[in-house]
């Protein structure tokens, strides 16, 4: 079976990169055991911290994902601003401009007027933006569910767990919950052409909570 030397981990087959650490993985355990004896410096590498801690934490090499909802919502709330800033500049550079306050200096005028103008543009280019991230959101969330129902109707905890004891005969708790987030990841990247690690990541915890934590 596929095997990454720097995280001690199996892979079922097909899978050519650790999702952990994001190394090639080798052929096998017996093949990384040649290795080691032929290439001292593999001692200084597993002497390393491993990258494989926490299932549930991102890896060192991705990002945290960000739901495209998410991005809308965010979007919304900075065109908002902008045009809330951009609104009370304008009048204030009404205000100005009337002569209602009494202040003199037509540089401050114009900038106030150039600085709610320039908000205003922006809030109106992000709106624009948020817009056209609606039908992506729609697409996502669809994806998603299609991805994690395939998963939840296609394997049970039970029968990845099974499939654990058989390749680890004594796991801790701990151990079982790191291999069971690998395996949901690798069953991922083995049926489908995911190549954001972070959405792998984000899909893994989710399918993990719905089978281990429901």
């Amino acid at each position: 079976m596929p095997y990454c030397p720097k995280c001690d981990m199996e892979f079922v087959e097909g899978v050519t990169i650790c999702t952990d650490c994001g190394s090639p993985l080798l052929a096998s355990k017996e093949e990384a055991g040649l290795q080691k004896a032929e290439e001292p410096q593999w001692e200084a590498q597993e002497q390393e911290p491993s990258a494989c801690n926490n299932p549930l934490k991102s890896q060192p090499f991705t990002h945290t994902y960000v739901k495209k909802s998410q991005k809308l919502e965010d979007m919304k709330a900075s065109a908002s601003a902008f045009y809330l800033v951009g609104a009370l500049l304008l009048l204030a550079s009404v205000v100005l401009w009337s002569g209602i306050l009494s202040i003199n200096g037509i540089i401050l005028k114009l900038l106030v007027t150039v600085m709610g103008v320039g908000a205003l543009v922006v809030g109106i280019k992000t709106s624009s933006t948020a817009k056209a991230l609606v039908s992506q959101v729609t697409e996502e969330d669809e994806n998603t569910n299609s991805l994690i129902n395939w998963f939840l109707s296609s394997y049970t905890g039970s029968q990845l767990d099974d499939k654990l004891q058989e390749e680890n005969q004594e796991l801790s708790p701990e151990e079982l919950s790191l291999k069971r987030f690998e395996l949901i990841q690798d069953l991922l990247i083995t049926h489908h052409d995911l190549a954001d690690q972070s959405y792998v990541e984000f899909l893994s915890e989710e399918i993990y909570n719905r089978l281990y934590e429901e």
